[in-house]
């Protein structure tokens, strides 16, 4: 059997891929809304996505930082790295599966028929071979999953400084500024939320459209990283965020 580790990065809210192309690539493009640029750097090919991520498989040690160093310039509000790993394994023949399978604490009998098998840790291939668009639905996936994680971040920090605003203000007994001091909170909020929500949850990316294989491969992985569990209780944090400040 083979094995790839692909990695993703999140290095902040977003990144300018028009710009970096432009600037650093010298070459002008036009993306679909969850396309990556394509971007070859030492042999590595990197999937940079417009909303803070970039994804490589088997990167080697120090890559990150070196892809860090160019991208950064085109990074709008630069945060802290997130970082999320996945594997991929192409199997050779029956018996690697069993083996493999007795290992994560998989029945075969739930997975036998299957050519992609998609666990917690790894995407397994039995038959087919790992082809780029494979490589890409996964990339995304891993990609949205961290731009999640940012947001979550957002949210759960939103919802602690509303709650510290509304409490104050109960103790002061000045509750005509609370509204004002929640909805400057919400308005920042809002903004990074329907971006994430309009450009890279809601909607499938184009290619899955055109095979019923990739399609499940991607809505399997959605469920390995909960995306639209997260999505809904974002959402609903941020309802009850909004609630405070009308």
């Amino acid at each position: 059997m083979r094995k790839y580790s692909i990695v993703a990065y999140n290095i902040g809210r977003e990144i300018d891929v028009k710009r970096f192309s432009r600037e650093y690539m010298k070459r002008r493009i036009r993306l679909a809304w969850e396309e990556p640029l394509y971007f070859s750097y030492q042999g590595k090919e990197v999937f940079i996505y417009s909303f803070g991520s970039f994804v490589v498989v088997d990167p080697y040690r120090g890559f990150f930082q070196e892809i860090y160093n160019i991208l950064k310039k085109y990074t709008k509000d630069p945060l802290k790295p997130y970082t999320e790993r996945y594997e991929i394994i192409v199997l050779e023949d029956e018996k690697e599966l069993k083996d493999l399978l007795d290992e994560i604490a998989e029945d075969l009998e739930d997975v036998k028929d299957k050519k992609i098998i998609v666990t917690d840790s790894a995407c397994i291939l039995k038959e087919p071979p790992l082809t780029r668009e494979i490589i890409k639905i996964i990339a995304f996936t891993l990609a949205q999953s961290l731009a999640l994680e940012r947001i979550e971040k957002d949210v759960d920090a939103a919802l602690e400084k509303a709650q510290k605003i509304l409490s104050q203000f109960e103790k002061s007994g000045f509750f005509f500024r609370v509204k004002p001091a929640v909805k400057s909170l919400i308005s920042v909020l809002r903004a990074r939320f329907d971006a994430l929500s309009d450009v890279m949850v809601l909607e499938k990316p184009e290619i899955v459209w055109e095979e019923p294989e990739l399609d499940i491969l991607y809505e399997e992985l959605r469920a390995v990283f909960e995306i639209d569990d997260r999505f809904r209780a974002l959402d609903k944090k941020l309802e009850d965020i909004l609630e405070m400040g009308r």
